[in-house]
């Protein structure tokens, strides 16, 4: 008997594997609502879809359920929350639809990506919080496990608290370190502006948090709204796949070398990684977010498929940056992108999908 079969007759519940709370989808802009079906879903779960156009420089857009999918952010900006009914998104139980005449997420004979977030335990989770100078500073997630990565943006403020601001485990070890998704400017240390508690799982926004634009806990004016972002790290405690023991997404760093036979990066115990996004940490550096895929392509020995976080600019595929092993990723360029000798990146890896 199968085991899912053995599982439902007993009472427990199907393994969860990564096709189940991920998908890097491609796909291409028609000239009417699109829909797409995988196996989750985000009506009843919730989650995050993040799309970028690959043929054309629009921007990065981000719908979810815990605002709603008429509102967008885009990471590439500082930009409040948009109320975008032509690119509306649709969650549902198997998928997700996109209306027509959006530029950015579906328009006809253009091409995209959609990077597609459930929420699960010791995968991802998103918070809503609002914070003000006087009353509420905190956000707290509900991984049911240590976060590796997190991503905050004021939905509504203009000048305080206008940039999106990134926490990660291993890259933003002390108090205040942190970075901003919207620039390419390397790791920030500045008073005020965010720490993390990791017995409660609570993010506090400090006040008055020294650079204006990363003030997520205004002074003066309105509150302001925020959504954040979590990314778990598993660390042999993932409990996903067939055996409930596997790990599916992991953060991390890694210390360039400077040649085209880069560091190879080991994921913990390994698995093969579908989408690694990397980031240069050290302060004073100026390289984008990448993010590899291999829905869109990553080719051992040959070019990749690259799109940034916190660029509009349509994807190229003139360098080989990186390759895929069965128990992790090398970089295959000594470019400071993602190979400056001596110089650290931080890294977020998804295995490939289960069978």
């Amino acid at each position: 008997m199968p085991i899912q079969q053995m599982l439902l007759g007993t009472g427990g519940s199907l393994p969860v594997k990564v096709q189940d709370v991920f998908d890097a989808n491609t796909r291409t802009g028609i000239n009417t609502a699109q829909t797409v079906t995988n196996s989750m879903d985000l009506s009843g779960e919730g989650g995050l879809v993040w799309t970028k156009s690959r043929s054309n420089a629009f921007w990065n857009v981000l719908y979810d359920t815990e605002r709603g999918g008429s509102y967008s952010l885009t990471t590439n900006n500082t930009n409040t929350q948009a109320t975008n009914i032509a690119g509306a998104v649709t969650f549902n139980n198997n998928g997700y639809s996109i209306a027509y005449g959006y530029g950015e997420n579906n328009y006809t004979n253009y091409t995209y990506i959609d990077w597609v977030f459930r929420k699960h335990p010791k995968f991802f989770d998103i918070q809503t919080a609002t914070v003000n100078a006087s009353g509420g500073s905190g956000i707290t997630h509900q991984l049911e496990c240590d976060v590796g990565m997190a991503i905050f943006k004021s939905t509504n403020n203009t000048s305080q608290g206008a940039n999106w601001l990134v926490w990660h485990k291993n890259g933003t070890s002390v108090d205040n370190q942190y970075f901003n998704l919207n620039t390419n400017y390397g790791r920030h240390q500045q008073n005020n502006t965010l720490t993390y508690n990791s017995s409660n799982k609570t993010f506090t926004f400090g006040y008055p948090a020294a650079v204006m634009a990363d003030r997520m806990r205004p002074g003066t004016g309105s509150d302001s709204n925020v959504v954040g972002y979590f990314f778990a790290h598993n660390n042999n405690n993932g409990g996903f796949g067939d055996g409930g023991d596997e790990d599916i997404i992991k953060v991390g760093t890694y210390t360039g070398n400077g040649n085209n036979t880069g560091p190879a990066v080991s994921l913990g115990t390994g698995f093969e990684p579908q989408f690694v996004m990397i980031k240069h940490l050290n302060p004073s550096t100026y390289n984008d977010w990448f993010v590899f895929d291999t829905a869109r392509g990553v080719s051992t020995g040959g070019n990749d498929a690259i799109l940034k976080w916190n660029a509009q600019a349509a994807e190229t595929n003139n360098v080989n940056y990186i390759k895929f092993t069965s128990t992790g990723f090398q970089l295959e360029d000594s470019s400071a992108d993602v190979n400056q000798s001596g110089h650290d990146y931080i890294y977020m890896a998804i295995r490939k999908d289960q069978s």
